[in-house]
C-alpha cells in the first residue's frame, strides 16, 4: 500500500506531463488557480 501512495505522489508533484506543458499536475493546478483568482479580481 504504501507503494501505491509513493507512487501517487511522484505521479501527481514531480513527473512531467507533455499534456500540460512539461508541468507537474500539481503545479499546473496550481497555476491555474492563481490565473482564476487573477482574473476575479
Amino acid at each position: 500500500m504504501d507503494e501505491v501512495v509513493d507512487w501517487l505522489s511522484f505521479y501527481s508533484s514531480q513527473r512531467l506531463h507533455s499534456s500540460l506543458n512539461y508541468v507537474s499536475p500539481m503545479t499546473f493546478e496550481r497555476n491555474w488557480f492563481a490565473a482564476q483568482q487573477e482574473r476575479a479580481a
